[in-house]
């Protein structure tokens, strides 16, 4: 049982405070724009930012209650949106590079 436990709060932790801000990473920087760590560090920075206010936002403006199973899907739907933003991004940049190649 305690195995499971220490289990639940690495994945746990990974999952809200890293995994968020990842995302949104991607959707702020490009690649090359920064390195893996300023990355990671970003990433971390980000999801304590992210999470907590729109959790926080849900509960106040909306009137959301916080639980475990809303702020899990909370998490989700900010990894979605993040993910969504990102190849959209990826996909007007392609469009931009095809429309510059052609004379």
């Amino acid at each position: 049982m305690e195995i499971l436990e220490v289990l639940r709060i690495i994945f746990g932790s990974v999952f809200v405070l890293f995994l968020p801000g990842l995302v949104w990473t991607f959707v702020f920087f490009d690649k090359d724009e920064i390195d893996m760590i300023e990355r990671v560090a970003l990433s971390f920075g980000l999801s304590i930012a992210l999470v907590p206010l729109v959790a926080f936002y849900l509960n106040f403006g909306v009137g959301l209650k916080i639980s475990f199973v809303n702020t899990s899907l909370t998490i989700i739907g900010l990894i979605a949106a993040g993910i969504v933003l990102y190849a959209a991004k990826k996909k007007l940049k392609a469009k931009k590079n095809i429309t510059a190649l052609k004379p």
